[in-house]
């Protein structure tokens, strides 16, 4: 999802120099479905970061790379 992601945000808007890709979560999501957030930045006007902000145990927004370190699986001992 996140390859898709970043492969259609560099097509889709090449003259950005920073990108950002994640969820929100629970409470914060609106949507009862997985889906992926991919923001060009940036954000105009400023507030509207609002929504995208980590809330750290709180939960809100998580950027996909530190979900992956989250949910990637312990190496064999």
């Amino acid at each position: 999802m996140l390859n898709v992601g970043q492969t259609l945000l560099h097509r889709d808007a090449p003259h950005s120099m920073e990108y950002s890709f994640g969820f929100h979560r629970p409470p914060f999501n609106s949507v009862n479905h997985l889906h992926l957030h991919c923001l060009a930045l940036p954000f105009t006007p400023r507030w509207k970061r609002v929504k995208y902000l980590s809330l750290g145990p709180l939960g809100g927004f998580i950027e996909a790379e530190k979900l992956l370190e989250k949910i990637k699986p312990y190496p064999d001992l």
